[in-house]
């Protein structure tokens, strides 16, 4: 009996503001030593990198997304802006380097971390529940594919925090901001789409209760801003019209590649946080914190399975933390409802298990990259090899075209085919057409030993990476 006090003491210590503080710390100092110690290590450069930081990185000197290295005909429409927009403004001001690109992953991680301390609060949980909150939420935000995406230069740090920070405007009784939020995350990615249904459902339930919907003057402001950017989204995708269709045409055609929602189970999984929120909808006869919490839960879900994406896992993740804070809220305050209580503790620690297991288990696509103490002390790229195609791609005469079979190795170079006028290229004809190849005069092979042997399918240029710690080789070509 005893040992269950302390237990419920340390909790509860820990659920108080020295225990988020220290919660902050860890967090903080888990993402320094992944930034700062395995910079380009955990994870590896990307070639999806190479798409989204060279858009930036043009729009920064150009005010233009074209790309010649991507599709020398034409702009890519693949994704919304935002992102690259974000990180055009970060390159005007401060320069154009790689690692800056990752801090960015970094700085708007800490951001996710933050605002879930805010959700955290605005639950207004007690007792050991408050620190139980707290433990999952490190479970949350310290597992390698959540601090995965905090070290990379895509969206997925930046999208989860305007969807988090969504939801936390809405358990702060702001349902227009949260709602505004979700739709500016639409510039950023289509993902947006999951986090709708807390809001069509809100929406339903006050017309069906005939009540009104309280809209602050600083959220109308949000939502205009909101629909403002949707609008220049679409005047420019209306402009770009074929590119926009022909891309759009290309994701769905990949991600209809697999079964819708990850197939019948997934169809399951994310019918039953529905069918949670229902019930939790019932109980109290109103939408609470853990009826929207649990729908947010479902978005996430929704995203991670119908993503079919490796940097997806940290939301599968986001949805089982998310649906474990609802169930805490639900048994703090379903007050005459003990059967109710007692239902949602037996669910939130059946759900311990699948949330250690999709935060901590290897998935194959992770295995070779699993972050690890070695990580510390080895580079992807020896530093010497990096200047040396610095040096060489500074010094070729302008409009020489080099592919580096976008291995994602080209964010290291920017600044130097940008100074000599050269340009760097993949080695098909687009990103969404791979025949017919372009000949370009020099195809630089970087190799690493951080390399999954699985990447070496995807080089069908005659230059398969063996996974080798040989440095990079420039090899001339005639066109």
């Amino acid at each position: 009996m005893m040992g269950f006090m302390r237990i419920g003491a340390l909790l509860s210590l820990l659920g108080g503001r020295r225990g988020q503080w220290a919660a902050a710390l860890a967090v903080l100092a888990a993402a320094l030593v992944v930034r700062v110690g395995m910079g380009f290590e955990f994870p590896i450069p990307w070639n999806d990198e190479t798409a989204f930081t060279s858009q930036a990185f043009e729009f920064s000197r150009t005010g233009s997304f074209y790309v010649y290295g991507l599709n020398a005909d034409r702009i890519v429409m693949w994704m919304p802006p935002g992102y690259m927009l974000l990180l055009a403004g970060v390159f005007k001001v401060f320069g154009y380097s790689f690692d800056l690109a990752r801090w960015v992953s970094t700085l708007l991680y800490l951001g996710c971390f933050g605002v879930s301390l805010g959700i955290l609060r605005s639950l207004r949980l007690e007792g050991w529940k408050a620190g139980v909150a707290v433990l999952l939420t490190l479970i949350a935000f310290l597992s390698p594919y959540t601090l995965a995406i905090s070290n990379v230069a895509r969206m997925e740090a930046f999208y989860a925090l305007v969807f988090l920070a969504s939801l936390w405007a809405l358990l702060k009784d702001r349902p227009a901001l949260g709602m505004a939020l979700v739709l500016l995350g639409a510039i950023v990615h289509f993902n947006a789409v999951y986090m709708l249904p807390p809001y069509a459902l809100l929406v339903a339930w006050k017309i069906l209760r005939r009540e009104d919907l309280l809209i602050r003057p600083a959220e109308l402001l949000m939502l205009v801003v909101a629909a403002v950017s949707l609008l220049a989204y679409g005047l420019f995708a209306v402009k770009h019209i074929g590119a926009f269709a022909d891309d759009m045409r290309f994701q769905f055609a990949y991600k209809m590649g697999s079964p819708v929602m990850d197939g019948p189970s997934g169809w399951m999984k994310v019918g039953a946080l529905f069918l949670l929120a229902l019930a939790q909808l019932i109980l109290r006869r109103d939408l609470g914190k853990d009826v929207m919490l649990t729908l947010y839960g479902a978005g996430f879900l929704a995203l991670s399975l119908n993503g079919h994406n490796m940097w997806y896992s940290f939301a599968l993740v986001f949805a089982i933390w998310l649906v474990l804070l609802g169930l805490l809220y639900s048994i703090q305050s379903l007050n005459g409802h003990a059967w109710a209580r007692m239902a949602a503790a037996v669910l939130a620690v059946a759900l311990l298990y699948p949330l250690g297991q999709y935060s901590w288990a290897r998935n194959p696509s992770f295995e070779p990259m699993w972050p690890r103490v070695g990580l510390l002390r080895k580079s992807f790229l020896a530093p010497d090899e990096v200047q040396k195609v610095r040096a060489w791609a500074a010094a070729l005469p302008s409009g020489t075209t080099v592919s580096f079979g976008y291995s994602g190795v080209e964010p290291f170079f920017y600044n130097e085919f940008a100074q000599s006028g050269a340009r760097w290229s993949i080695s098909g004809q687009s990103m969404i057409q791979v025949f017919p190849a372009r000949v370009n005069d020099y195809r630089v092979f970087c190799d690493s030993s951080l390399f999954p042997p699985y990447l070496a399918a995807y080089d069908w240029d005659g230059y398969p990476r063996k996974s080798q710690d040989t440095g990079c080789v420039i090899i001339g070509k005639g066109k």
